[in-house]
């Protein structure tokens, strides 16, 4: 009988099957015994060995706690010092207990539950690097933290969730490679679909800190974000919007918009196009919330400018409602000052188109470069519109108008601002129609112009100025027009402008710059004052030579002076050189101050006009010269030719008159020479070219310069001190912080009488001849062209001051 084959032996797989099998349900068994025990220890120590070597930092792990459908993770820290940098509170897997039977841990769910993520942008992009799977697992891994879809672990997540996770972020990084955030500091939650790769994410406590520039703060930004798969791997699927809460940022270093509500678009990764639609308030730090909305922004523009729109609305409120701002400006008492408008901007080819009005009402400014006081009621409303051509640093501005109170300035420019200097053009044209002088007058705050206050104006005003500058050929600048102050008329003027105190005898009364206080009375034998006939005439053509060439002709103003100063700082790139007519000075000295403010500036010009309707070239001479100063506390020709020379001003010599002019640029810190009796050889230099000048202009006579050119000047010492002395008034003066003023004039202290009364004895005003005008009290030795003379035959075309034709001073001490 034929017997039966063996059985054959069961294959190599169902072996291993059968005993994984074996295996896995003894485990299984033995491990929900002994959970409690043993399988923590094997598990945070397989953890933190794992862990340790992937990502090649110290961690640590405060407690594991194992369960068939899941494991929690306490206290995950990466790195060492006290501020490791990952600090993960705790950290929930969630397991899929079927899993455990194929002889995997298949992970199907991650919870984050607070934590903190601290550190330089270098240190977390390569710990990033290595948690991400970059680096290639090394061969004692085992698998368990290989690739997720093989081995014994196998991640088939279903959700992953993070809550209250802090980042803080700083760049160590410097020059080209710098980011453009310093630091970056947010909590973060997120509910990401790790199938599809998408999910909600939360940003809640925003700071922001851009490199060069203030703190950016939101209080929430939310967004969706969906995410597609590519050859260079995962990526955000666009268009992305963000939700915005409480937004902050800078607009200035005092004003930033807050508690900004809305959203924005990005249409990709290169913000080739933004969308928003944004609504919020003012504060005066970004992370100031704002519970008053006062501003919208909506509108779509890209990046390029090629193309978009944008529209900023403001509603007219009161600065009173954000009171964090109102105290961030130089304003005062403005709390029910209003302010609106809108602004509409469209986009194309790189250019901008801007539109827009602006309202302004009521504010009152403090503002040291304005004016030495408060100005107050300062508003108008502006219209405008202009194109902005960012890639070629342009601004065409088509139609700017300002109106208050019924005046209208019309601006019109085109600006053209490269970074090199020689490719630079301004183009502007300025006019205001027609209009009652005194109109103009009532529109300029009080505040602004408080030595105008009294002033009543006839006739009509108008202004047509036009400016063009090229770099590129300053030669060729364009400054002219017409400023029709000519057209008016005063038919009512305040005491202290009156024509009245100014022909007459006055006292001049000043405050230094440390405090004293020094007078002139300009009454014929005072003993401080000086008829114009008995002054030297060389000191005459020496102020006109150094300060003023067209004196005798002009009308208060030399425009081409003007056209010439500003050729000359455009070109030296700062303010070289000045422009005041020795009437503009007279003025200065005598009714106005030295403060450096646009109203002083203002009423200058203003005054000057006055001065030459209501007074003689000869008086504006005579009152310049007796009241300007020459050195600290020496005030008026009569006191500096007594005190440098031990003359009166009748027997100055060319060179001594030379000097004195050359001491009014700056009369405290060239009064070093003085003080070591003797000028310095730089200022023998300009003395030598300033009498050449005069000769060449005919201001002296050939045998004048023959006599005098090499004549060396001596100072008379019966004033001076001990050296230290003096040059110790000069440093003081020199420190102190006050400004030089007029007590007596319209910008006083205000305790100056209506009329100055002269001193016991003394005439009010000089002798008059026959015909009316003053006699003199001592005939000069020579006569320069009177008043009634033909100007042009008695002087030489008007020149700038003197100082960008000499040398530098190049004293120290």
């Amino acid at each position: 009988m034929r017997r039966s084959p063996p059985p054959k032996s069961p294959s190599r797989a169902w072996i291993w099957l059968l005993s994984g099998a074996a295996i896995w349900a003894v485990l299984l068994g033995v491990g929900v015994l002994l959970v409690p025990g043993w399988a923590r220890s094997w598990a945070h120590g397989r953890l933190v060995d794992g862990l340790s070597r992937r990502l090649e930092q110290p961690v640590a792990i405060d407690a594991v706690e194992l369960g068939l459908d899941h494991i929690v993770v306490t206290g995950v820290s990466v790195g060492s010092g006290e501020q490791p940098l990952v600090r993960l509170e705790v950290v929930r897997v969630r397991l899929d207990p079927s899993a455990w039977w194929e002889g995997q841990v298949r992970v199907i769910g991650l919870v984050i539950d607070g934590g903190r993520v601290d550190g330089t942008r270098t240190d977390l992009a390569e710990l990033a690097a290595l948690g991400g799977g970059t680096r290639r697992p090394a061969a004692d891994d085992h698998g368990a933290t290989g690739d997720p879809q093989t081995g014994r672990v196998r991640l088939a997540l279903e959700q992953v969730i993070a809550r209250d996770v802090w980042l803080a972020v700083r760049d160590d990084a410097d020059g080209p490679n710098a980011g453009p955030v310093r630091h970056l500091e947010l909590r973060a939650t997120a509910a990401i679909d790790p199938e599809r790769w998408s999910g909600d994410v939360e940003l809640a406590d925003v700071r922001i800190q851009p490199r060069g520039a203030p703190l950016v703060t939101a209080r929430r930004l939310l967004a969706h974000i969906d995410t597609e798969r590519t050859a260079e791997g995962l990526r955000p699927t666009f268009p992305v919007r963000v939700q915005l809460t409480g937004v902050g940022a800078p607009v200035t270093p005092q004003i930033a918009v807050s508690g900004v509500d809305g959203w924005v678009e990005l249409s990709d990764t290169a913000l080739t196009e933004i969308a928003v639609d944004l609504a919020g308030g003012f504060s005066d730090r970004a992370e100031q919330d704002g519970d008053v909305r006062l501003w919208s922004l909506a509108g779509r523009v890209r990046r390029d400018l090629s193309a978009g729109s944008l529209r900023l609305d403001m509603a007219e409120f009161e600065l009173g409602r954000v009171p964090e701002v109102l105290g961030g400006l130089p304003l005062v008492d403005s709390e029910r000052a209003t302010v609106g408008g809108q602004l509409a901007v469209v986009f194309g080819g790189g250019i901008a188109r801007v539109e827009g009005e602006v309202s302004l009402v009521g504010i009152n400014v403090d503002h040291p470069m304005l004016a030495r006081d408060p100005v107050r009621d300062i508003g108008f409303e502006l219209g405008f519109s202009a194109e902005i051509d960012p890639a070629a640093h342009r601004l065409d501005i088509d139609r700017a108008v300002f109106e208050r109170r019924g005046i209208t300035l019309e601006l019109e420019a085109a600006l053209l601002h490269p970074p090199e200097r020689r490719h630079r053009r301004y183009r502007t044209h300025a006019r205001i129609p027609r209009v009652p002088c005194q109109d103009v007058l009532d529109a300029i705050p009080a505040g602004f112009i408080p030595s105008l206050q009294g002033f009543v104006l006839d006739g009509e005003f108008d202004l047509d100025v036009r400016f063009e500058a090229d770099f590129a050929d300053l030669d060729r600048l364009v400054l002219d027009g017409a400023v029709g102050i000519g057209n008016c008329k005063a038919t009512a003027v305040p005491t202290h402008a009156s024509t009245e105190r100014l022909r007459s005898g006055f006292t001049h009364r000043v405050t230094m710059r440390d405090g004293r206080q020094r007078s002139v009375q300009l009454f014929p034998y005072s003993g401080s004052f000086t008829a114009l006939q008995q002054i030297s005439p060389y000191m005459v053509q020496a102020v006109l030579t150094t300060e003023d060439g067209g004196f005798w002709r002009h009308r208060g103003f030399l425009p081409s002076q003007f056209r010439t100063a500003m050729q000359r700082n455009l070109a030296a790139g700062k303010v070289r050189l000045g422009a005041s007519t020795i009437t503009m000075q007279m003025v200065k000295n005598v009714l106005l101050s030295h403060e450096r403010t646009l109203s002083r500036k203002f009423q200058e010009l203003f005054l000057t006009w006055w001065v030459e309707t209501a007074l003689g070239k000869d008086r504006i001479m005579e009152v310049y010269l007796n009241v300007i100063e020459f050195g600290p506390g020496v005030y008026g020709v009569t006191r500096a030719a007594s005190h440098y020379f031990g003359k009166t001003p009748d027997a100055l010599t060319p060179p001594e008159a030379a000097y004195l002019a050359l001491m009014l640029p700056s009369p405290v810190r060239r009064h070093v020479h003085y003080c070591r009796g003797a000028p310095s050889a730089s200022m023998k230099v300009k003395l030598a070219r300033i009498l050449s000048i005069m000769h060449e202009r005919k201001r002296l006579s050939d045998d004048d310069y023959a006599l005098w050119r090499d004549v060396e000047l001596v100072f008379d010492g019966s004033d001076r001190d001990s050296e230290g002395a003096c040059l110790g008034e000069i440093d003081a003066l020199l420190a102190a912080q006050g400004g030089q003023r007029a007590l007596s004039g319209l910008l006083g202290d205000g305790s100056s009488p209506a009329r100055e009364e002269a001193p016991e004895d003394l005439p009010t005003a000089l002798p008059e001849r026959e015909d009316g005008a003053a006699e003199p009290v001592k005939r000069p030795r020579m006569q320069w062209a009177p008043s009634d003379a033909d100007p042009a035959d008695a002087d030489a075309p008007g020149r700038p001051a003197m100082d960008g034709e000499l040398p530098p001073d190049g004293e120290t001490w």
